[in-house]
């Protein structure tokens, strides 16, 4: 997945990251969690009475900007993916999808990695956040050496989708951090089989290690 490939190149960037102050306010998570001044708030109200005008709820609205925000990151355009991804948060703030979406664009901005984990622990907390936000989360985790955490996350992705693309490569990765060459095996068996991404040769080299067939 795009997202996992950019995450994983996001992450290794330790200088040289971007103050998110010296970022305009629609280019801040929430907004910069500032208080606005009275034009913006004006042109927020009136985007909720668009979307309302339009027999849209809050939250369905919400759903569509998420959507959207993940084209534009697909697509590489950061700036308008979190224009979309803060309106997702404007309409509804209990849409965890939207703080997954400021976790990536936070991460790949440079930001630090707690900046980046506030975000994936606020999109976690939320109910009927995407399986996608536990795996990134589960990434994320192992590439801070913190194995266990990770390993938790993306137990509670496979937990909400039993078919959670990567859930299962990265459970594999993971178990082969820990050494944990058996577990690896299984774990990639299944990712092989839930047609996850895998480095060439990485099961046959796990389940060998493992000494199993």
């Amino acid at each position: 997945m795009q997202r996992l490939a950019t995450l994983a190149a996001a992450l290794l960037i330790t200088a040289g990251a971007a103050c998110a102050d010296a970022l305009p306010t629609n280019q801040q998570p929430m907004y910069g969690n500032h208080e606005k001044a009275a034009a913006l708030k004006s042109a927020d109200d009136a985007f909720v009475a668009a979307i309302e005008q339009q027999g849209l709820s809050r939250a369905d609205a919400s759903r569509h900007a998420v959507r959207a925000g993940w084209r534009y990151w697909a697509n590489n355009d950061l700036i308008t993916a979190m224009s979309r991804f803060n309106q997702a948060w404007l309409l509804d703030p209990e849409n965890g999808n939207a703080y997954h979406g400021f976790a990536l664009v936070t991460a790949t901005r440079g930001g630090t990695p707690e900046e980046v984990e506030q975000f994936f622990r606020l999109a976690a907390s939320k109910p009927g956040v995407a399986a996608e936000a536990h795996v990134d989360y589960g990434r994320f985790l192992w590439m801070q050496k913190r194995l266990d955490a990770s390993l938790a996350q993306l137990d509670t992705a496979l937990k909400v989708s039993l078919t959670a693309r990567n859930a299962r490569s990265q459970m594999a990765f993971v178990h082969y951090l820990k050494q944990d060459f058996a577990p690896a095996c299984v774990w990639a068996k299944g990712a092989r089989a839930n047609n996850d991404e895998l480095e060439p040769g990485f099961l046959e080299d796990m389940c060998q290690r493992a000494g199993t067939p």
